[in-house]
């Protein structure tokens, strides 16, 4: 397949990984602690390393998708970053990450 073809289609060198991931928040945060929370996961983790997340939850558990994208540094880096930062975050407990899949393909619908 030619190098046009497999960019327009996410296939080989342009694949895309992603990762699911779950965690819970035991104490509920305050709606100040949950604002810095979100600040610094999203903006200080996710866009800090280039990753996008996309997800939803409540007061005390979320879940989403971690999209690492292409990048140089491997995936499994990254899952393994966003992973220990999340342990180590005072109030995320429970906190479970799916294998790294094909964002465009890795789905079983």
């Amino acid at each position: 397949m030619k190098k046009r073809l497999r960019k327009k289609k996410y296939l080989g060198e342009f694949r895309e990984d992603c990762f699911e991931i779950e965690f819970s928040i035991d104490p509920p945060f305050t709606a100040d602690e949950d604002d810095a929370f979100w600040d610094t996961f999203i903006v200080g983790l996710i866009e800090g390393r280039g990753l996008q997340f996309g997800g939803g939850g409540g007061r005390d558990s979320w879940c989403g998708v971690v999209e690492v994208g292409r990048h140089g540094e491997s995936g499994a880096a990254h899952r393994q970053a966003v992973i220990d930062w999340l342990i180590q975050h005072p109030g995320i407990t429970d906190v479970k990450a799916g294998p790294l899949r094909d964002a465009n393909y890795g789905w079983e619908w």
